[in-house]
């Protein structure tokens, strides 16, 4: 048979089969194996079957992964901008690192859709990794849930307020949020008005709504009449409302302003915020959770305190983030939709005579403005609006202590003995001693830093110790170290007898420590932080400074370069060894430089700062960035000269203006330059072993300097560094004179 008649044989064709081959052409095989009438698409249907069971086991892994994550039909409320926000959210405030992701996933699997986050809680990268195990494996559609994230004070610039959005989404691996708030009605810049005003921050934000990023946009920590003075001028009206309540400070008054106004409220600290106190302080030491009223209701209705508060919150309107990294707490705070409260015990807890804000602000309070008092920040009397009163502003004003400065301070006087005593403004509550009350900087990481420190850098071997001890059984709160003072072993040893003596615990103190020049290498940091800690016997630093601009190394360029070393501090933070980080004795243009390309920006820059050298360039930059300054030889440093090889020159504390000044106001010279200090705005770290002076040292808080006794001392002509950084001049560079290592004439 012939080629052509065999290929057309049927007989051929029962056994034929064609299979692709190379570069598009085809092979024909006999399968004499299979049996007649075999269908020749064989291969293409076993792959077909292939196909079809890979999608089957991907299925099953999706479903499977799918059912780890239940769907609790939380109720909703619509909101004003169109969508709609879960009553019951997971907080994250206060939640320690390492601890958050494993809280968001439980939270996601126990069927929360609704999570609140903030720039400044530190942990949005974590939230972010949970949301994305989720989102990733098709667990949850991004629809499903509602993610919002707050604006920091620091971050109100209308050019900064995009970045810090976009800064956040990235954080979360999100292409929008749900909702962005600003955080507080709060700038950090010191001043009679506020700095940016919010008229141009809310302006900022409603770009972020037109250009998609946000959904929607609210505000936190408003008075009515902030929000009102926003409404006027707004084109997109804020959602959204994120306030204090809870039944110790219902907020009865701004919950119905919000109400008639069609703006969803959410409480946060649902639960009374019992674990805030170190933070803000408070008059009263309250603990919400302990009530007795709250536990008689909890126990009639076979529920325990923490779901009764949140039952509660949702029954008064609101929505509600409480906040735990307990996977059995956050379940079981969760379990509050399917009963009701009696009308009696909402009554009941709705009238416990006892209201107080727990966060109360006082963090923010400056003696320069914009807010003075706690009456100023929250546009009420000081005692807080009446549960049903109408909110606002009123014209009394409290006679409360106003000492402190910078971008922040809290309460400083003693604590009210029962709730019916009348408190100062700026009570507080702890272990303070009466003597050295306290003012504090807020930090744009979220730590809050005292503003009075005690400085170690020239105490003398054998005296440190001692000096520490008293320092902070006076009531110091804040000890500036550094490796090269040689001398942090002494100061852990006074921290450990303080610790075991009950005296402070670790969270009530902000301990510094500093990188010296020599472990600039990427590799060398961490290995540094760990010697301070092991010398300061301590788990994490407060905050670990970059000492200087200098690494040793002579050459035309400074090697390794800052960018490099700021690298390896950023992985202190995120390894938890340090809290915040920041630079010493750096220039503007340094500053600039850094924060370029810094992923983490520095919260503090220490620096030299006096009435002999006011660093005022330098100053204003700081504020303008969001940068805390701490002044150290706020004394003028008038034991260094020898050391440092200065030519003798004029003596700060001899000063015939200080001195003039030091008379009128009836302290001492020092007392003088170190109040000076506090209402520019920073803080400040004097420096000294006897303990009479470290008393006196801390004498600053209940009187003020005058405008004219301010003047006076911003306008002496002397103006000279008596830290110059003359030593680490070489002719060989990176600093060949003392205009390159100060970026000034």
């Amino acid at each position: 048979m012939g080629q052509a008649n065999l290929a057309k044989s049927p007989w051929i064709e029962s056994y034929r089969i064609d299979l692709p081959g190379c570069r598009g052409s085809r092979t024909t095989v006999l399968d004499f194996v299979a049996s007649p009438g075999t269908p020749r698409d064989l291969p293409a249907q076993a792959q077909a079957a292939e196909v079809r069971e890979l999608a089957a086991r991907k299925q099953a892994r999706r479903d499977a992964t799918k059912a780890l994550y239940a769907r609790v039909d939380v109720p909703r409320a619509t909101l004003a901008s169109g969508g709609s926000i879960p009553l019951v959210g997971l907080g994250t405030w206060k939640a320690e690192r390492g601890q958050v992701r494993s809280a968001v996933h439980a939270a996601l699997k126990a069927g929360y859709r609704h999570i609140d986050c903030a720039s400044v809680y530190q942990n949005e990268e974590e939230v972010g990794e949970a949301l994305q195990a989720a989102l990733g494996s098709g667990a949850i559609p991004r629809e499903e849930l509602f993610i919002c994230s707050k604006l920091w004070n620091s971050d109100h610039a209308v050019e900064r307020v995009r970045a810090a959005c976009v800064k956040s989404l990235a954080a979360l691996r999100l292409t929008y949020l749900d909702l962005y708030l600003i955080h507080w009605p709060v700038t950090g810049i010191p001043g009679p008005a506020l700095t940016p005003s919010l008229r141009d921050t809310w302006d900022a934000m409603e770009g972020l709504v037109r250009e998609g990023l946000v959904r929607a946009i609210g505000m936190s920590n408003f008075s009515a009449r902030k929000m009102e003075e926003v409404m006027q001028h707004a084109t997109i009206q804020p959602a959204v409302c994120q306030i204090e309540a809870h039944p110790y400070w219902r907020n009865d008054a701004l919950l119905g302003w919000c109400r008639e106004r069609g703006i969803h409220v959410t409480a946060f600290s649902p639960l009374g915020s019992p674990d805030s106190a170190s933070i803000f302080p408070r008059k009263l030491p309250l603990d919400l959770l302990r009530d007795e009223r709250v536990l008689a209701v909890a126990a009639a209705c076979g529920k325990n305190a923490g779901q009764v508060l949140i039952r509660w919150a949702l029954q008064h309107g609101t929505s509600v983030i409480p906040k735990s990294t307990s996977p059995a707490r956050i379940a079981g705070n969760l379990q509050v939709l399917d009963w009701e409260l009696t009308e009696e015990d909402m009554a009941a807890l709705s009238t416990l005579p006892v209201q107080q804000r727990m966060v109360n602000g006082a963090t923010w309070l400056h003696p320069r403005g914009p807010y003075r008092t706690m009456e100023e920040l929250w546009d009420e009397p000081e005692g807080g609006a009446a549960p049903s009163g109408e909110q606002g502003p009123s014209k009394a004003r409290s006679e409360g202590l106003r000492s402190g400065a910078g971008p922040a301070q809290p309460p400083h006087a003693s604590p009210a003995p029962d709730a019916s005593a009348r408190s100062p403004p700026h009570a507080f509550t702890g272990t303070f001693p009466p003597l050295a009350r306290q003012a504090y900087a807020m930090l744009s990481s979220g730590a809050r830093m005292p503003l009075l420190g005690l400085g170690t850098w020239k105490a003398p071997p054998g005296q440190v110790a001692a000096a520490v001890q008293a320092a902070v059984r006076l009531g110091y709160r804040h000890l500036d170290c550094a490796e090269v003072y040689r001398n942090e072993a002494e100061v852990g040893a006074a921290l450990a007898a303080l610790f075991e003596a009950g005296v402070v615990r670790r969270e009530d103190l902000f301990i510094t420590g500093k990188l010296w020049n020599t472990s600039h290498a990427a590799a060398a940091v961490e290995r540094a932080a760990r010697r301070t800690l092991r010398a300061l016997r301590l788990d994490y630093l407060d905050l670990y400074l970059m000492h200087w601009p200098v690494t040793g190394t002579k050459g035309p360029r400074l090697t390794p370069p800052t960018a490099e070393t700021w690298g390896a501090m950023e992985g202190l933070v995120h390894a938890g060894l340090a809290r915040s980080i920041g630079v010493a004795n750096f220039s503007v243009r340094k500053l600039e430089e850094l924060a370029a390309g810094a992923t983490i920006p520095p919260a503090v820059c220490q620096v030299e700062a006096h009435p002999y050298f006011r660093n005022e360039r330098l100053l204003a930059h700081c504020r303008a960035a969001g940068i805390h300054l701490t002044a150290y030889s706020p004394l003028g440093s008038p034991d260094s000269a020898a050391e440092l090889g200065r030519a003798p020159s004029a003596r700060l504390l001899d000063d015939p203006v200080l001195a003039e000044v030091a008379g009128e106001a009836r302290r001492t010279p020092a007392q003088v330059a170190l109040r000076w200090a506090l209402q520019r705005g920073t803080s400040f770290l004097p420096k000294s072993t006897n303990e009479d002076r470290i008393k006196q040292n801390a004498d600053v808080w209940d009187w003020e300097l005058s405008e004219e006794a301010m003047a006076k001392l911003n306008g002496i002509a002397h103006q000279q560094r008596m830290v110059d950084g003359s030593f680490w001049l070489s002719e060989e560079g990176p600093y060949k004179t003392l205009s390159d290592l100060w970026d000034e004439p």
